[in-house]
């Protein structure tokens, strides 16, 4: 079944409409704040869109060493870059419970998962994983500084998102001086400093594109980099938790937490008594959990589900009362 038909099948609602957050662009006047700054300023950016690049979304990658192929065990050597995320809405409030996905090329500009002038990957994951915020809105990730390709700036790509709605799809860069001093160690010389600077990318079009390059210093510990990278994003300031209560309606208002590894408590709201049916179902639309099923008083009512037995992936809880129906995504990542 494709994922349009169930969304027409097991609910009225559609996604868009069960999460209300929209994409994150640039900002018309944005405010600076520094990436790799420790303290909060009283004003943050929002981090531009960009190019989304070779990407696709795997529930299983959930890891913060991403340099192994994950079927083959090969590991894709390079000069180690640590990098922390910090993600935070308009208003620099940290935001927990946000999935940060990460791809780059390997120390030779390869990407896994393609065919390309490099070779090919078809089946391989290297060099890409998925982390989840902590409560203060940080996840970090350790991996080879990343190669260059032809016609491109060196770059990581992310994307930003909470259940699969997002918010930012964008890349950033390093330094041309960061760039040029990690090519000329032994694992990249053989290849040279990249032709293609910042300024002269068609992405980046800046030596320092606002807002999108990595703050790297070096760590002598590992002979590497350290990096830090702040991502604005047009985002409510809890974790997408619907607290009114002003609708008339039957309504799911959160499922905490999620992402979820093992279990996640879902709450609803009943403005007056009614039958209930809560229903789980994965993305083939086949249903996975019967959580209600039956009459339920009005008011705030609250049930587990048990994601033990479940694979990772996306979920989609159906509420059925008093003839309305609501509808909320929920993600497993067990780790």
């Amino acid at each position: 079944m494709k994922r349009r038909n169930l969304l027409k099948q097991i609910g009225t609602m559609g996604i868009a409409a069960a999460i209300p957050v929209s994409k994150a662009k640039a900002a018309d006047n944005p405010r600076v704040y520094p990436n790799g700054d420790s303290a909060f300023a009283s004003g943050c950016w929002l981090t531009p869109s960009e190019t989304e690049g070779p990407y696709y979304f795997n529930a299983n990658l959930v890891r913060e060493d991403i340099r192994t192929d994950v079927d083959t065990g090969e590991f894709h050597d390079g000069l180690p870059l640590r990098m922390t995320f910090i993600v935070v809405n308009q208003n620099c409030v940290p935001i927990p419970n946000v999935l940060v996905d990460i791809w780059h090329a390997d120390k030779d500009g390869v990407y896994s998962g393609y065919v390309q002038p490099g070779g090919n990957t078809v089946g391989e994951d290297f060099m890409r994983g998925v982390q989840s915020t902590d409560g203060s809105g940080q996840c970090s990730f350790i991996t080879s500084y990343p190669g260059w390709y032809p016609g491109r700036a060196t770059h990581i790509h992310f994307k930003v998102r909470l259940s699969s709605t997002t918010y930012v799809t964008s890349q950033f860069a390093f330094l041309n001086e960061v760039n040029d001093a990690v090519y000329e160690t032994p694992l990249y010389s053989g290849r040279g400093a990249n032709p293609t600077t910042n300024g002269d990318d068609n992405i980046f079009g800046s030596d320092e594109p606002l807002h999108q390059i990595m703050d790297c210093v070096p760590n002598e510990e590992t002979g590497g980099y350290d990096g830090t990278f702040t991502i604005g994003v047009d985002a409510p300031t809890s974790d997408l938790e619907d607290t009114s209560l002003t609708s008339n309606a039957p309504k799911i208002l959160s499922n905490r937490p999620n992402p979820f590894s093992r279990e996640t408590e879902i709450s609803y709201y009943l403005p007056e008594s009614a039958s209930v049916r809560l229903t789980v179902y994965d993305v083939m639309g086949r249903r996975v959990a019967a959580l209600e099923d039956g009459t339920r008083s009005a008011g705030t009512h609250t049930v587990v589900l048990d994601g033990s037995r479940l694979d990772n992936g996306f979920y989609l809880a159906k509420l059925v009362a008093g003839g309305a129906v609501d509808t909320r995504e929920l993600l497993l990542v067990r780790r």
